[in-house]
């Protein structure tokens, strides 16, 4: 099983896993007030945002594009013609939110984490069309 493909299992894992989280998170003051609920979403969702990251590295990689940072690793799959645009446009915050989970977790502001409980949708799309890269062997 190629790096990708394995990165790509973690992330339906996490992906499941929040949404069946989603419904227990009626907003910031849930995740406030339930310390379990608060570290298992923020876990899942900075998991995410390493694995979009990581396989936005080796698409970019395969490709010989280089990349100083993570967020010109996501931007480099806009040279991916099966990642649509739009979903490579959403990606682009992944990142800096994955950065502010790790270094500003004492001051996080649950309503982007609520907000991007919201989003997960983007990150499905985003495996899906790297699933069907991997399945077709494209580089």
């Amino acid at each position: 099983m190629s790096p990708v493909v394995e990165r790509l299992v973690e992330l339906r894992r996490h992906l499941d896993h929040l949404r069946e989280l989603r419904p227990r998170v009626t907003g910031a003051a849930a995740l406030r007030e339930d310390l379990s609920l608060h570290n298992d979403v923020l876990f899942s969702l900075l998991t995410v945002c390493q694995l979009v990251i990581d396989i936005a590295g080796e698409l970019s990689a395969r490709r010989g594009l280089r990349f100083e940072d993570y967020t010109a690793a996501v931007a480099n799959l806009s040279v991916v013609a099966e990642i649509p645009p739009e979903v490579v446009s959403e990606l682009l915050p992944l990142p800096g939110f994955r950065n502010v989970l790790i270094h500003e977790y004492v001051a996080l502001d649950l309503e982007r984490v609520v907000d991007a409980l919201g989003r997960l949708d983007t990150i499905a799309r985003f495996a899906a069309a790297v699933r069907d890269i991997e399945a077709g062997g494209a580089a």
